[in-house]
């Protein structure tokens, strides 16, 4: 990996962070496909592993407004989702997967659009949250499923509570990636080289928390989860 591919990857995950820090997601969204194309070094392994660092301080940024009962089950539900992400990277082509997670994604949208939307509950709160484990592990995108259920939470609420679901998923799915062989320590050197952007990206996401706040946290979940669907489909299919 060149100094050159280093300093854009820092500047896009930067970006990345901004995006995450004002809405609650997005990061791995924004930066994942720009970063594949880039150098695949980047992904899966070295955002997954400074995920952790960027939702430990979101986390303590935005402590006091989680909902306790949607983290619970939508983490309950990740464990099972990274399991077989580590299986069906060895069975399926990450392609493949990427393809079925952006038709998913768009019907997801589509419903929502339609009026219709999931209620949520403690079985959809685990479905969510299998999805996203699996996504999260196999593309590097795992936020939409578990964020399109918290949708209709207050802009405080939202990221108090997907922070630190990001923060136990993402470790887990390092965790596991590791176990299965598939993170070592070149993720480890290319993830450290990422989080200047972290940090920045962090303290800088900070003062645009409050435009986002005022009934848009919604609006900007669907719109970031139909360019999860459109790029994951783009990614796998050109």
């Amino acid at each position: 990996m060149t100094p050159f591919e280093i300093a854009v990857g820092m500047l896009v995950y930067l970006i990345g962070c901004v995006i995450q820090g004002a809405i609650g997601f997005g990061a791995n969204l924004f930066a994942v496909p720009i970063l594949a194309l880039l150098n695949p070094g980047f992904v899966p392994g070295p955002v997954l592993m400074i995920n952790p660092v960027l939702n430990a301080m979101l986390t303590y940024r935005e402590r006091g407004h989680a909902d306790g009962e949607a983290l619970v089950w939508s983490l309950s539900g990740r464990l099972p989702g990274i399991v077989i992400g580590v299986v069906a990277l060895n069975l399926v082509s990450e392609d493949q997967l990427g393809v079925l997670f952006g038709v998913l994604l768009l019907g997801a949208v589509g419903l929502k659009v339609c009026g219709l939307h999931p209620r949520r509950n403690r079985g959809t709160l685990f479905a969510a949250g299998t999805t996203s484990g699996f996504m999260g592990t196999t593309v590097g995108v795992g936020g939409p499923p578990v964020a399109m259920m918290l949708s209709d939470l207050p802009g405080p609420a939202f990221r108090a509570t997907m922070s630190p679901y990001f923060l136990v998923g993402t470790s887990l799915s390092v965790v596991a990636l590791a176990i299965g062989g598939q993170f070592g320590v070149d993720d480890l050197v290319i993830g450290a080289w990422l989080m200047p952007g972290v940090i920045v990206g962090t303290l800088l996401s900070g003062p645009l928390r409050s435009r986002l706040d005022v009934g848009r946290t919604a609006t900007a979940v669907y719109a970031l989860s139909t360019v999860a669907a459109v790029t994951l489909l783009v990614r796998s299919l050109v």
